[in-house]
């Protein structure tokens, strides 16, 4: 709701609550002390002055009340205070529930404070009311108020200035740091040069064969290497040179 119609709530209460509680009730009394005289109760000689104090709490405490927004603890506080102030006013206009009546040689006396009591348990009722207004828009306000916080938040996040660009800087390469073409080669020819083929006269001076992996020595007809089980490759065979 917005704060205007809340601001002519508030005002059409604190109206409406002064003819109930203020205006009214003293014109009654009016009425009955100037018309019945012989009638007293308790509160009877200063009931205008507790009309007027509980009758402008209540104005006050349902106007504050109606300015809240349903679902707060402050229209909570409010509402329960008004309740309350209500029910004294309701016990001071009774007078207790007892009420004397004097005429020429009768008296007469009047109990009610037993059904004054019941009324003031009825009105007191109106809590479960004020407590069921307040748990009801409460997570209606608790959902608005996450919304309200996450938009403050989108537009925080868009009127923020943006860092300025930096330029990123790439992990150095071989590339760039050597201006020479270079050759990617295998792991095995990095190190040392392939040695070269055997000639024809060292193949056939040659009496036995090694080897390469475990260095064992094997006949030049085996094919397998009986100590590791590696195959003999081309590359893998050494002559020995006989002096």
């Amino acid at each position: 709701m917005k704060q205007k119609s809340r601001l002519s709530d508030s005002v059409w209460t604190a109206f409406t609550e002064a003819i109930r509680f203020v205006i009214v009730p003293i014109v009654l009394v009016n009425l009955v002390t100037n018309n019945y005289p012989q009638l007293s109760t308790a509160f009877l000689p200063n009931i205008k002055t507790y009309i007027l104090f509980f009758g402008g709490m209540i104005v006050a405490a349902s106007t504050l009340e109606s300015m809240n927004r349903p679902g707060t603890y402050k229209r909570l506080l409010f509402g329960l205070s008004a309740l309350a102030f209500v029910c004294m006013w309701l016990f001071v206009i009774f007078g207790g529930g007892i009420a004397e009546f004097a005429y020429a040689p009768y008296f007469v006396r009047f109990d009610m404070s037993k059904i004054v009591y019941i009324m003031l348990l009825g009105l007191s009722l109106k809590a479960l009311l004020v407590f069921s207004v307040f748990t009801t828009h409460k997570h209606v306000l608790e959902e608005e108020e996450r919304k309200l916080r996450l938009e403050r938040a989108r537009k925080r996040a868009l009127a923020k200035p943006k860092p300025a660009h930096r330029p990123h800087h790439a992990a150095p390469s071989f590339s760039a740091l050597s201006k020479v073409a270079f050759e990617v080669t295998a792991d095995d020819s990095v190190g040392f040069a392939p040695a070269p083929p055997p000639t024809r006269a060292q193949v056939q001076s040659a009496k036995v064969k090694y080897c390469t992996i475990c260095g064992a020595r094997a006949e030049r007809s085996d094919y397998i290497c009986k100590v590791c089980g590696a195959w003999f490759s081309r590359d893998s065979f050494r002559f020995k040179h006989e002096p």
